[in-house]
């Protein structure tokens, strides 16, 4: 073999090495977005797909991102008029998904496929949607290099209504796919119990609609789709702990919350979607 042809093929390698990297970089360029007690710091556009984002909470309460899809007509201020009217769910506007409650100075990962469209991002934690001005972001086009989702760690099915975790999530960075399995829209927050603290002290909390100290912390989790074919993968890092899967998803999932009467106010964890985990060195 001639030493030019060596050389040839050392390059061709090193090339090659080195638009596999670039590849790699591109794909996993995590788009920032921020929850502060203001509003969020987003990008104007998001790309049709699969989309890897890094939500981080630099506020001083606890704070989600819904990717809301609107309807042709409706602007955020219908969408928030019609959510003070009593609509959890206002007609024509799609729940795509996003990172769930995530307690201050807390960032989880996520890997979402979104659709084309403009967006609403909203907080539902304790009237937030309805107390800062509305971000949108609009959804089009398709990222210069496809974005593939991570292999997960472990794989969780949100079920009527329990969860069904498939793997131990172990110590670390850890990536679980987040399938629903329904019939009926789910979400799961994902709490690390502090202190000693117990699941009953956290029922407590949810019982009294999340006022008073909430002795957990919330490490982000997956929230709900209309579609229920959508799959997200979450990751984050996990330490040793006592931990809970929570599904806060009311029973009734559609008009006028308002008018439902008594069964409006009943959650998915009343009727046991409830799972405690530990994370052992």
């Amino acid at each position: 073999m001639s030493r030019a042809f060596t050389l040839f093929t050392a390059c061709a390698v090193v090339t090659a090495l080195a638009c596999a990297q670039r590849e790699r970089a591109a794909t996993d360029q995590p788009i920032a977005i921020t929850a502060t007690d203001t509003g969020y710091i987003a990008p104007d556009t998001l790309h049709e797909g699969l989309n890897h984002i890094v939500f981080e909470n630099r506020g001083s309460s606890i704070h989600e991102c819904m990717f809301i899809r609107l309807p042709d007509g409706m602007n955020p201020h219908d969408y928030i008029d019609a959510v003070k009217g009593g609509y959890d769910f206002p007609e024509g506007a799609i729940d795509c998904s996003g990172p769930g409650l995530t307690s201050p100075l807390q960032r989880v990962e996520i890997w979402v496929p979104l659709e084309a469209g403009r967006y609403l991002l909203a907080c539902w934690f304790k009237g937030h949607l309805e107390e800062v001005e509305p971000r949108t972001i609009v959804v089009h086009g398709a990222p210069r290099v496809a974005v593939t989702p991570p292999q997960e760690d472990a794989t969780l099915k949100l079920i009527d209504f329990r969860f069904e975790l498939t793997g131990k999530i172990k110590l670390g960075p850890q990536t679980i796919r987040v399938e629903t399995v329904g019939p009926s829209m789910h979400e799961v927050d994902c709490y690390r119990l502090e202190g000693g603290r117990t699941v009953e002290e956290l029922r407590t909390w949810y019982t009294n609609h999340q006022d008073g100290p909430l002795h957990a912390t919330a490490m982000g989790g997956v929230l709900d789709s209309h579609d229920l074919s959508r799959v997200v993968w979450l990751r984050r890092d996990f330490t040793v702990g006592h931990y809970v899967m929570w599904c806060s998803m009311p029973m009734i999932q559609s008009g006028n919350e308002a008018d439902a009467g008594a069964g409006a106010d009943v959650e998915h964890w009343q009727s046991g979607m409830i799972l405690e985990f530990a994370v052992d060195m």
